[in-house]
């Protein structure tokens, strides 16, 4: 029976091979991203978690979608009240954004928001409980940068870090606002970018840069995230208001 090894080697290739998850329309992506974007208005962040539920149900190996749930769940978490309820949050979207990782392991926006959702769980922790966590995170951004140069995303993350954590972990004031000035430059309509500047220059005692960072939000006419650009217009008239005074 010399053919039953090439029987049996070829039943075996045939159980190894991956079937491909069905393609996600780019409807449902740009129906997700609405959501997303104008989450500050009626429901939109309960709904675009039901509504990414609802896709993921048909199937669960979607990367494009497990990591648009993780982001919209850790925007839940910022908006939740008590530390367990951010926890939970913040714990399931990084599950999410593993498994997102995991199946595209090229995709800069998985690593992004894994990355977020694992900061926001030390946030929650307390920074020196959570100084452990510097390292995967600093990673997870360098992943980031290395497959997309042009997000600001990551070096903002990586100057809010380098200013939040003590010196003696590694914080660096200076290195911070540079990060941060680059996420500026690179994402000019992205408005937290210039509050986090804003608060970095006010830390290093440059009140002219902070209200250039301010006023330069109100000059924002398409901001990248809508979601977020009318609470950074408060936050700036806030925070100008204080430089005067």
């Amino acid at each position: 029976m010399i053919w039953l090894p090439f029987i049996l080697a070829a039943s075996l290739a045939h159980s190894q091979v991956t079937i491909a998850p069905p393609a996600i329309s780019s409807a449902v992506l740009a129906e997700a991203d609405r959501l997303y974007l104008h989450r500050h208005q009626a429901k939109n962040l309960e709904d675009s978690l039901f509504f990414l539920g609802a896709q993921l149900k048909a199937t669960t190996d979607q990367p494009a979608l497990l990591w648009r749930l993780g982001r919209s769940l850790v925007r839940l978490g910022e908006r939740q009240k008590t530390k367990s309820e951010k926890f939970a949050a913040y714990t399931r979207a990084e599950e999410l954004l593993r498994k997102a990782v995991e199946l595209a392991p090229r995709e800069p926006q998985a690593h992004f928001w894994l990355g977020i959702a694992m900061g926001r769980r030390g946030q929650t922790r307390g920074i020196l409980r959570s100084l452990f966590l510097i390292g995967p995170l600093r990673r997870e951004m360098k992943t980031v940068l290395a497959l997309d140069p042009t997000s600001g995303g990551a070096h903002h993350v990586l100057g809010e870090m380098l200013m939040e954590i003590p010196a003696i972990a590694g914080g660096d004031k200076k290195q911070g606002a540079r990060e941060l000035e680059l996420a500026a430059q690179l994402e000019p309509d992205y408005s937290p970018h210039f509050t986090a500047l804003a608060e970095a220059y006010i830390a290093m005692g440059e009140k002219a840069k902070a209200k250039a960072a301010l006023e330069h939000i109100a000059a924002i006419r398409n901001p990248a995230d809508p979601g977020e650009y009318d609470e950074n217009v408060q936050e700036a008239r806030d925070m100008l208001k204080k430089l005067v005074d």
